[in-house]
């Protein structure tokens, strides 16, 4: 199945007045033919804006005003494979300044360039820009980004494609050579993420590091510090420092069993003993009185609020009961479906007016609410009932354990006082030495508790290498299906076609011409990251000029025609260019028949059919195979 080709069949403009302007066009050669200021790149500017442009309209930034203005529309039909499709702007319909109308059908300018590469079976595809490492995202190759390869307007003849950044120059012609769904695949952005999201966490490891070396070097110390800080470091600094601690309290303890045995008589420090011990144990119970009384309180206001939902529900069983016997003897007036009024019905006695079942004798009924009520408010009353019984208990023990508080509570304030004089003559012999000591615990513990923030601080590097590992297992087999995928693209041979294709397009000239081209033959190195056009050995734009920097810009046109059948490729088959009047001060027309005829050659093969080149021109005179339309009209501002 032969891929389908793009070619140009009808395009029309629309006057405000309501007439229309009509080209028409065949597969082919189509040219263009006319003076200067006949309308030539106009009509291709309205063949541009038809392809997706995003602008107001055809005419946006032109010299000429009111162009705009005097046409209101613009359409083309479109020859796709074996399919035609008629599109439409219409710059100055409400809401349509942006939208392209494929067969009347709303399209953003940009759905309408997705829609034309789906049916041209062209791969949509995203590629970096610069250094695929750089973090930017990914854009869109899109539609109007390979038409700057298509269409060459007539003001921009200075380089292959003019004012486009070498990445997207390169990515244009790696899609038009079929290479760049091999390429630009998501295995390759994905290599790419990973590997990016590994430089990122090893960026803010070696940071964190630098950071972490900075903060701890003044808290290990110079026995530990080594030359970065680890686990291993930080575990030998808490060691240290766990003796260091335990010295300083076995030399408090020593210090004030010496002071306590120079101050205190063998039978006093005997009582000071006996009284260290009972202060110990009042402490205790103290702490453990004051959380069961704490507990206490939490559940006293558990049951208070208990309590008074229990009274609210009493009093809306009361109110319940209250308007029951106001509402018995009310009756249903209305349906309570669809609220109509019920219209009177004779109803034999003693069946329902409404539902015509049996009524019960009416005792029975009243009999059956008032057991549901009295049920339920001796329910309540019951629960109630139980909860002022745990109120009344919570209560007593609150009270208990408040007496047992203060008890415990003076105890120790009594065994404080009788221990306060053997404190002070003590304190009076070793204050200066003990107080010194607990500066030194203070400031150990201090370093201990900036130690454990380090350790645990450890934890996020240990974090940090687990998801550097796991990242890199992870690209590991996407790199593998990426080499895998490249090693198959044969650069060399992609280079070669376009090789062959530019200088089938010198030899044509030279045939037709002789001596034409004097210089070397043209080479073309492509790679995966890059492209370069060479004359012999030189660039391209140092070695050539004047004429032969046209010929050049030709051949390249002529080249990308040459892909179009080409299986693998993806060249939709059309190509547009528009001949300035001049080219660096020489006059085009008298090379105008001379550089066409490859093309016509070209496309008159079988394989070509349903390609096209629209090109415009000030004569084209005697050209045979070739489909010629003329402007008269000039157009003076």
């Amino acid at each position: 199945m032969t891929k389908p080709l793009l070619s140009i069949s009808k395009l029309e403009r629309r006057l405000a007045l309501g007439s229309v302007e009509t080209l028409h066009f065949e597969p082919g050669v189509c040219l263009l033919v006319g003076r200067p200021n006949t309308g030539k790149t106009k009509w291709l500017q309205t063949l541009d804006f038809l392809l997706g442009d995003t602008g107001n309209n055809p005419y946006e930034g032109a010299e000429e005003t009111g162009l705009a203005d005097k046409y209101d529309s613009a359409a083309a039909d479109l020859l796709i494979g074996d399919d035609t499709f008629h599109i439409e702007r219409r710059w100055r319909e409400a809401g349509g300044k942006g939208k392209v109308y494929v067969e009347g059908q709303a399209m953003l300018a940009k759905s309408f360039q997705h829609w034309l590469l789906n049916q041209l079976e062209i791969p949509l595809l995203h590629f970096p820009k610069g250094n695929p490492m750089s973090g930017q995202t990914w854009p869109e190759l899109s539609f109007r980004m390979l038409l700057r390869h298509i269409y060459r307007q007539q003001r921009f003849w200075s380089s292959l494609v003019d004012q486009q950044p070498d990445a997207e120059f390169h990515a244009c012609l790696l899609e038009f050579l079929g290479l760049g769904e091999h390429i630009f695949t998501p295995d390759y952005g994905e290599l790419v993420k990973l590997k990016l999201d590994v430089e990122r966490l090893r960026a803010r490891r070696a940071q964190y590091k630098q950071t972490l070396n900075e903060l701890a070097r003044d808290l290990l110390s110079d026995k530990d510090a080594t030359v970065d800080v680890t686990a291993v470091t930080v575990q030998a600094a808490q060691t240290h420092l766990l003796a260091e601690i335990s010295n300083l309290r076995a030399q408090r303890v020593k210090i004030l069993e010496s002071g306590a045995k120079q101050a205190l008589t063998p039978e006093e420090e005997i009582r000071v003993a006996k009284l260290s011990k009972d202060r110990a144990s009042t402490a205790i119970q103290l702490e453990l009185q004051t959380r069961q009384r704490d507990a206490l309180n939490e559940r006293a206001r558990d049951i208070a609020r208990y309590r008074a939902d229990l009274i609210e529900e009493l009093a809306r069983m009361e109110r319940a009961e209250d308007a029951g016997s106001i509402l018995a003897d009310l009756k249903v007036t209305h349906c309570p479906a669809c609220d109509q009024a019920l219209a009177p019905v004779s109803v034999p006695t003693g069946e329902c007016f409404l539902c015509h079942q049996h009524l019960p004798p009416v005792p029975v009924i009243e009999g059956m609410g008032s057991v549901r009520l009295q049920f339920e408010r001796n329910r309540l009353s019951s629960e109630l009932e139980e909860a002022n019984k745990l109120v009344d208990v919570i209560n007593r023990d609150t009270a208990r354990h408040n007496l047992e508080l203060t008890r415990n509570e003076e105890a120790l304030r009594t065994i404080e006082n009788e221990l306060l004089p053997a404190r002070e003559t003590v304190a009076a012999l070793v204050q200066a030495q003990v107080s010194e000591i607990d500066v030194a615990l203070g400031q150990s513990s201090e370093r201990q508790r900036q130690l454990d923030r380090i350790a645990a601080a450890l934890g996020l590097e240990t974090d940090l290498n687990a998801r550097i590992d796991a990242l890199e297992k992870r690209i590991a087999p996407v790199k593998d299906r990426v080499e895998a995928a490249l090693e198959k693209i044969d650069f060399n041979a992609a280079s070669a076609i376009l090789e062959n294709g530019m200088n089938a397009y010198i030899d044509a000239l030279n045939k037709l011409r002789p001596g034409t081209w004097r210089h070397s033959a043209i080479r073309v190195d492509l790679s995966r990251r890059d492209v370069a056009f060479r004359v012999g050995n030189r660039r391209w734009v140092m070695a050539l000029g004047g004429t032969d920097s046209l010929f050049f810009m030709m051949a390249y046109h002529y080249a990308l025609l040459s892909l179009s059948p080409r299986a693998g490729c993806h060249y939709p088959g059309l190509s547009i260019i528009d001949l300035p009047g001049e080219f660096l001060g020489e006059a085009i027309e008298d090379k105008e028949n001379f550089i066409v005829q490859p093309f016509i050659e070209l496309l008159a093969a079988p394989e070509y059919a349903g390609a096209q080149l629209i090109m415009t021109g000030a004569s084209f005179t005697g050209l045979a195979g070739a489909h010629c339309q003329t402007l008269r009209h000039i157009h003076v501002s």
